[in-house]
């Protein structure tokens, strides 16, 4: 496999953008946790963690499909009681 990783991988396309949207979230560690609980190869996750300029850009449905919503999220005003 060349430097940059193949679009017909869709399966670790999908876990590496997912892993990057942990990053920007929570933290490094965490979404290295993931990628390898997702299998990603290590040398893809170096990669992608360490050489950030290198990455391609996600496609909409990765943007739209791996929103993170925080876990501990405030409660919403139907959520509170009075």
């Amino acid at each position: 496999m060349n430097e940059r990783q193949r679009r017909s991988d869709i399966g670790t396309a999908k876990a590496v953008a997912r892993g990057i949207n942990i990053e920007s979230v929570r933290n490094r560690a965490l979404a290295q946790k993931y990628m390898e609980y997702r299998r990603v190869p290590s040398d893809v996750i170096a990669r992608v963690l360490d050489k950030p300029l290198l990455r391609r850009a996600p496609s909409s449905d990765q943007l739209v499909s791996e929103a993170i919503t925080p876990s501990n999220a405030p409660p919403t005003t139907d959520e509170v009681e009075d």
